[in-house]
C-alpha cells in the first residue's frame, strides 16, 4: 500500500501582528518566525504523523526545491518523518518556494498568505517521467492514494495520466489556491476536499450562472443546509464515479459535511469548541492529511472525518504549519 503526494514545498516567513498596516503605514509587529510549509509538504507531514504507529504503508513526496538552505531544511524534515524523498528534486537556478504569512492575533489567528512559487513552478511532468515515477506501484488488490493541491502549475495533467494508466488509484484533490477548471477536470477526482469558499468557486466555474446566484442567496439564509445540498450535488455530478466518489466540504468553525458512493446521505461533523485558537494556517492541510491516512487504513468516511476534526483542532492551538501537526497518539488521547 502506498500514498504519493505530488505538490509544493515552501519555506514560510511568518509575521504575527495585532492588525495589518494601512497603505504607507509602518506598524510594529509582535514577532517573526520561520516554518516549513507548502500545502504539499504540510499534507505529507500530516499523513506521516497521523498514520497509526507500525504502519507498513509507503509514503512518498514528489516535488521540487531550490539548491539552497531552505530546500535542504524542508527535505530533512520530510526524511525525519519517514517520507521517501527520492522524487523531491533540487532545481538549479531557482529558489525554494517561499510563503509570506501574516497572522492577525487579535482576529482569532486568521491568516493572509503571499506565495512566491520558486522551484514549485518546475513541478511539471510528461508521460515518460510519470511512467518512471509510478513504475512498480500498480499492484492488484493494493490501495494507492495520490494527493494533489493547486500550488503546482498543472496537477490536472498528472491526474489525466493516472486515470488512463493507473485507473484503480484514488485521486485526492484539494484545489487550493483555487484556479478555474472545466467540468472535465473535476471528473478526474475521486476524493474532493474543499472549504466553503472553494466550494462556491466550483459552482461559479462549472454550474450555470443562475444556479450560482441561487446558491449564493441560499447560503446567506441557510448556511449549513445549502452546503449540505451542494455536497450531494458535487458527489453526484462533479467528481469521478469510478472509485469512491467522495466529497468533503469543511466549514471552519461550523464543522464539515461529507458524502460518498458508500455514504450517499450527507453527514455532518461539528467542530470542536472551547479551544484557544492561535494560528489556523495548517488546519486544512492537517485535516486532509489525517483524512487520507485514515481512509488508507480502511476507516469509514464518517470515522475518518471525526478523527480529522480532532487532529485539526490540535493544530490550530499552536503556531506554524507543518510543525503544529499532531501525531496519531496525540489525537487518540483526546477521546
Amino acid at each position: 500500500m502506498s500514498i504519493t503526494v505530488v505538490g509544493s514545498l515552501n519555506y514560510d516567513l511568518v509575521t504575527y501582528t495585532d492588525r495589518l498596516p494601512e497603505a504607507g503605514e509602518t506598524f510594529r509587529a509582535n514577532s517573526f518566525e520561520t516554518h516549513a510549509g507548502g500545502k504539499g509538504l504540510n499534507q505529507t507531514v500530516a499523513i506521516a504523523r497521523l498514520r497509526e504507529p507500525g504502519s507498513e504503508s509507503v509514503l512518498r513526496m514528489v516535488g521540487n526545491v531550490g539548491e539552497d538552505m531552505f530546500g535542504q531544511e524542508l527535505v530533512d524534515l520530510l526524511v525525519e518523518n519517514g517520507v521517501d524523498c527520492k522524487e523531491v528534486k533540487k532545481v538549479r537556478g531557482v529558489s525554494t518556494g517561499v510563503a509570506t504569512i501574516l497572522v492577525e492575533e487579535r482576529d482569532g489567528g486568521q491568516n493572509r498568505i503571499l506565495l512566491s512559487e520558486g522551484a514549485n513552478g518546475k513541478t511539471v511532468y510528461g508521460p515518460d517521467e510519470l511512467s518512471r515515477i509510478f513504475s512498480g506501484t500498480s499492484c492488484e488488490g493494493e490501495k494507492h492514494y495520490v494527493v494533489f493541491q493547486h500550488e503546482i502549475p498543472d496537477p490536472c495533467s498528472v491526474m489525466s495520466w493516472l486515470k488512463v494508466n493507473r485507473p484503480e488509484f484514488q485521486i485526492v484533490f484539494n484545489p487550493s489556491p483555487f484556479k478555474r477548471l472545466e467540468l472535465e477536470a473535476w471528473k478526474k477526482v475521486d476524493i474532493l476536499i474543499v472549504n466553503e469558499i472553494e466550494a462556491l468557486q466550483i459552482v461559479e466555474a462549472v454550474f450555470p450562472e443562475q444556479e450560482f446566484e441561487s446558491y449564493r442567496d441560499m447560503i446567506a439564509n441557510d448556511f449549513i443546509g445549502s452546503y449540505r445540498k451542494l455536497c450531494l450535488e458535487f458527489q453526484r455530478k462533479v467528481v469521478s464515479q469510478t472509485n469512491s466518489a467522495t466529497v468533503v466540504i469543511t466549514l471552519g468553525s461550523q464543522g464539515s459535511l461529507f458524502c460518498s458512493k458508500d455514504h450517499p446521505q450527507v453527514g455532518y461533523a461539528p467542530s470542536i469548541t472551547g479551544i484557544n485558537v492561535v494560528d489556523t494556517t495548517g488546519a486544512g492541510d492537517t485535516f486532509l492529511g489525517s483524512l487520507v491516512s485514515q481512509l488508507h487504513t480502511g476507516a469509514s468516511l464518517e470515522d475518518a472525518i471525526k478523527f480529522s476534526t480532532r487532529a485539526s483542532s490540535l493544530t490550530i492551538q499552536k503556531k506554524g504549519a507543518a510543525e503544529s501537526i499532531p501525531t496519531f497518539s496525540e489525537v487518540m488521547s483526546l477521546r
